[in-house]
């Protein structure tokens, strides 16, 4: 009777083990159905088409689906890695993305993530990449990525480090801007250089991936005084000195030369006004800015596009960091790298026609995908 009872109580115990099993699954599958990929970015290298994207906890692997202007997405790679390079898409097409994780479940199904936002790339006729995928990337990182003294450079402060020769948004840096309040100082985190960016680390991230698809090349990061002009001087574009400055387009390097600023920064585009919009990793992170006009005017259009921006696309970031104004200095004490965009050595095309439109018209293209 005692054997016969506890083989009942060992039955028993292994039933709830199996249940827990079961139950403890189908907990994770719907939690994993509320996730989604996040950091999802798309540019075109030379024809080669770089997806990347942040892992997902506990994903399996990833599936990306791809479609033509007007026509429908299907399912076109499947891989375990969060990046996927795509050969040989056509010159002159826009091509459109989205990512799908995936959990393998013990029946030999899969539960699927929701799908990450959808985003576009084009391809090109001449040059490596265009204007309109560099500031495409340059927006990536915006609302999630801290400004860090040091942040892109190497241990020994000299040139590009590990996460500015990488395609891609580094995870580490989401992780660590999510732990930050609106009391964040960088000089508490001096030098912790895999933990955020700094402003010529951020531009040398940016331009690195326009021009590879892989990680570990060379890297474009160097001092900020110096980026722009050593740009042009690797057959990137004309350099002007910040005295012969007329206009700005999207796209443009600026560099300061002063000894006061020492900064480096990306042009989105110039208002009716004379105020520019313009990218950059200054404390607190990486975010759009408003310079005011060249009068003198604080409260700008380009101040208020920055604004409008950054309240709707980057709640919680605008919610701790609201300020967005920079000051006279960002028209007055920069020199200027613009690319070259048609002829021989063009490295960015502007097929978009982005060098024309004014920072209102880029604003709304680059962000028309946006969810």
């Amino acid at each position: 009777m005692k054997k016969i009872f506890r083989n009942i109580i060992i039955a028993f115990g292994i039933l709830c083990i199996m249940m827990g099993i079961y139950d403890f699954e189908s907990y994770a599958a719907t939690s994993f159905k509320k996730t989604k990929p996040v950091g999802i970015m798309s540019t075109s290298v030379n024809g080669t088409v770089v997806l990347t994207w942040e892992p997902l906890k506990n994903a399996d692997g990833y599936r990306i689906y791809e479609a033509l202007p007007k026509k429908k997405y299907h399912l076109v790679g499947q891989c375990k890695n969060s990046k996927l390079l795509l050969k040989s898409r056509e010159p002159g097409v826009t091509y459109r993305y989205y990512i799908k994780a995936y959990k393998n479940k013990s029946n030999g199904k899969k539960t699927y993530s929701k799908a990450s936002k959808k985003i576009s790339v084009h391809i090109p006729k001449e040059g490596v990449s265009t204007v309109k995928n560099f500031l495409q990337t340059a927006i990536a990182p915006v609302g999630s990525t801290m400004y860090v003294w040091g942040g892109g450079w190497n241990k020994a402060d000299t040139a590009a480090g590990r996460e500015a020769k990488r395609t891609g948004l580094s995870a580490t840096w989401r992780t660590f801007a999510k732990s930050k309040t609106d009391s964040y100082d960088y000089n508490n985190y001096r030098y912790r250089i895999h933990d955020g960016l700094d402003c010529s680390g951020y531009v040398g991230w940016c331009v690195y991936n326009v021009m590879n698809t892989g990680n570990n090349q060379d890297g474009y990061v160097y001092s900020a005084s110096k980026q722009a002009k050593k740009f042009s001087e690797m057959g990137f574009g004309s350099y002007r000195v910040a005295s012969k400055v007329r206009n700005y387009k999207a796209g443009d390097i600026m560099s300061s030369t002063c000894s006061c600023c020492g900064h480096v920064w990306i042009v989105i585009g110039q208002c009716e006004d004379g105020s520019v919009v313009l990218v950059h990793a200054s404390p607190p992170g990486v975010q759009l800015s408003g310079t005011p006009t060249p009068e003198g005017k604080k409260n700008s259009q380009a101040y208020r596009l920055a604004k409008q921006y950054m309240k709707k696309y980057y709640k919680t970031w605008y919610k701790r960091y609201p300020e967005v104004s920079k000051g006279g200095s960002y028209l007055s004490h920069y020199g200027q790298m613009r690319w070259t965009t048609s002829g021989e050595g063009t490295i960015l095309s502007d097929p978009d026609g982005y060098q024309n439109m004014s920072a209102k018209e880029v604003l709304r293209d680059l962000f028309k995908t946006v969810k």
